[in-house]
């Protein structure tokens, strides 16, 4: 299915053999349900490119929320600015990574591509989006772990050297990650699933029945 893996690998099979028994080939009867699934897939990348945006809404307001707090602890602490200041590049990496991926999806048919390998291209890019995601979470979730721990410590009045060297500060900073990690990387999946799963889900028959119809 050119580089897209189908978790019902029946579907085409099932949906060939609906269409030779209903429609015996009929090219009108074809162009009126590739035009049926035009408009589905059309309203339903719509969609998931408006939730996906909302996805970037809050990214942003992460962004302004953490960057008025590392300008705030400009006059408090340098350690601590130098913390808070961390957390907004790993935002601002995450926005850019997502963001880039965003702009690929297409509400409209793409030039040049078929109605079939249009739909395939914004698949890949709002997948592509939700991957980036996943990894963005992967690669800063214990960083950010560790930053607001010793974020705590430093507003103690202890310096980041002090709070590495403490040994209560390094087993809280593993009992969180072990934890918290993981914990947020299930809730954001389960997140996505219940925001995109089944609109990604419609994607994938249509691209297996639009295939078929080819």
């Amino acid at each position: 299915m050119d580089n897209i893996t189908y978790k019902d690998s029946d579907l085409a099979k099932d949906w060939q053999q609906m269409i030779e028994k209903k429609f015996n080939h009929s090219n009108i009867e074809k162009e009126n349900i590739m035009n049926a699934i035009t408009q589905e897939s059309k309203s339903n990348i719509s969609e998931l490119k408006k939730r996906l945006k909302y996805k970037l809404y809050w990214t942003v307001f992460f962004i302004i929320l953490f960057s008025g707090g590392f300008i705030a602890s400009l006059n408090y602490n340098n350690e601590l600015a130098m913390l808070v200041g961390f957390i907004v590049i790993a935002y601002v990496l995450g926005f850019a990574s997502m963001f880039a991926k965003y702009r690929n999806i297409k509400e409209n048919n793409i030039e040049g591509m078929s109605l079939l390998e249009s739909l395939k291209s914004n698949f890949k890019a709002i997948k592509s989006v939700l991957n980036y995601e996943k990894i963005w979470g992967v690669a800063v979730f214990a960083p950010i772990i560790i930053v607001t721990i010793l974020g705590g410590k430093v507003i103690k009045g202890l310096t980041i050297a002090e709070s590495l060297n403490d040994p209560k500060t390094l087993l809280l900073a593993v009992a969180a990650i072990t934890i918290i990690v993981p914990l947020m990387l299930w809730l954001g999946q389960k997140m996505n699933n219940f925001a995109y799963g089944e609109l990604l889900k419609k994607m994938e028959e249509n691209i297996v029945k639009m295939e078929t119809l080819s």
